[in-house]
């Protein structure tokens, strides 16, 4: 009857209601995770990238300095000698280092010491992009979810417009029969009018 339609027809914009409140959550709440998601893989690209950069800096330094061309550094540094003096040392220290010596060998003055920082420095840039990965990998299932969410509400609040169009149709046609019903029972018959294939 008119009254069950009314009601089913309140429902349904009530409902109608609450999935557009649930599509604006969902909406503000993808746009903050996608922000958050941004932030840490930004944040975590550019570790990668120092952490590599440190790496690799580091790593060019791999190598032992004999006694000689450490003390030879260490003048060729001094300021208590003329520039260009200085340079000459330079590039002697250049050459030395490059050059291939196959006399006895020579005690060194330094030896690297830092491949175990490099080595952290590995594990750290492991772990960092395994966390980057992971990071990822939780914002592809969010993006996942917020995409069915938004078509299963897209979906509930469509078929809400039909349904509703549906009972406000039969409930306009209920209350025409129902005032057609109610002439014919006062008597009015004869004031009825055919239009359109409906009463009038």
């Amino acid at each position: 009857d008119v009254t069950t339609l009314a009601e089913e027809i309140s429902k349904l914009e009530a409902d109608a209601t609450k999935f557009e409140a649930d599509k604006k959550a969902a909406d503000e709440q993808r746009k903050k995770d996608r922000a958050a998601f941004v932030a840490e893989s930004t944040d975590y690209s550019e570790s990668i990238d120092a952490l590599d950069r440190a790496t690799q800096s580091l790593s060019k330094e791999n190598y032992d300095r004999t006694a000689d061309g450490a003390a030879l550094l260490q003048i060729s540094n001094s300021v208590q000698f003329p520039a260009q003096a200085r340079s000459v040392i330079a590039a002697f220290v250049s050459m030395a280092d490059g050059s291939t010596n196959e006399a006895s060998p020579e005690a060194n003055a330094y030896e690297f010491q830092s491949g175990g920082i490099v080595d952290m420095l590995k594990k750290l840039t492991d772990d960092f992009r395994g966390n980057l990965g992971q990071c990822q990998k939780e914002e592809m299932n969010s993006k996942h979810a917020y995409d069915m969410l938004m078509q299963d509400l897209t979906a509930q609040i469509a078929q809400g417009k039909t349904d509703r169009g549906e009972k406000a149709e039969a409930k306009a046609n209920l209350k025409a029969l129902a005032e057609v019903l109610r002439r014919i029972s006062l008597g009015f018959g004869s004031q009825l009018t055919l239009s359109g294939g409906g009463f009038r």
